[in-house]
């Protein structure tokens, strides 16, 4: 980095500060923060990649798929082709999520084929629908709640506002997978300014990020990358004992818009 790089960095720097204050009370400000835990009660599968008729599922679940799931929102009718996630956000939503990762699943592969009801042969088609092809899911785990800190379980956190009720049960994926979702608040969480370099214990969206992401490892998933791990600087952070989380751009701007 220049000399005139690192100018406009600083001040990029001052101007945030400047907009928030260095600590903030997430409870005096309306937001509970909990721990969760996913389980997986069916098979779960979506597309973190698709080549030709090959479909993958990794073990990471972006933020906004779990955002709508824990909120619970859908359209029943949408107009038009453009995802409207940042007015979802700020008019229905009553939690946010990290992305979420589990460090141990299990994975299959299966080949799928569409029979034509007539003659039950994979015939041709001209429309959008594939007839046959190979998916890689992510295959139930079944983990109870005295269980909920095995790495076969996804591990994110949830901001909430108002002490929101959370729901137990949700859905995931393109064939709606139940899962199973344990919750533990953490009390008292106090949000920080840090200009020093901090390892995170979750993954990050890049476009919560209000600092500088010193490094990461980046996952290429729908609808827009995030980060698997990421090191972080100059931003607002969460601390305690066994936890350092960093505290997402879109709730403070919530926050202080209100």
């Amino acid at each position: 980095m220049n000399e005139s790089q690192r100018n406009i960095f600083d001040e990029i720097e001052n101007s945030k500060k400047l907009s928030f204050p260095d600590v903030i009370n997430l409870n005096e400000n309306g937001v509970s923060l909990y721990r969760a835990h996913l389980s997986l009660q069916d098979y779960l599968w979506f597309s973190s990649s698709e080549i030709s008729k090959v479909s993958t599922t990794i073990p990471v679940i972006h933020n906004y798929a779990l955002s709508y799931a824990l909120n619970q929102f859908s359209y029943a009718l949408f107009i038009g082709n453009t995802p409207k996630y940042e007015e979802d956000f700020k008019e229905n939503f009553k939690c946010y999520s990290t992305p979420a990762i589990s460090f141990a699943s299990r994975r299959e592969s299966f080949t799928y084929n569409a029979l034509n009801d007539l003659k039950q042969t994979p015939g041709q088609t001209k429309i959008n629908s594939p007839n046959f092809g190979y998916k890689t899911v992510i295959v139930p785990n079944y983990i109870s709640e005295d269980k909920k800190e095995s790495l076969y379980a996804f591990k994110f956190f949830i901001f909430c506002w108002k002490n929101e009720p959370l729901p137990s049960v949700i859905r995931l994926g393109k064939k709606s997978a139940v899962c199973r979702v344990y919750y533990e608040q953490i009390e008292k969480p106090i949000a920080r300014f840090l200009k020093a370099k901090n390892s995170l214990h979750h993954p990050v969206n890049p476009l919560d990020v209000s600092g500088k992401i010193e490094r990461g490892d980046l996952v290429r998933i729908p609808p827009h990358s995030f980060y698997r791990v990421a090191t972080i600087s100059s931003d607002w952070f969460i601390k305690g004992k066994t936890y350092n989380i960093h505290f997402p751009k879109r709730i403070m701007e919530r926050i202080y818009d209100n």
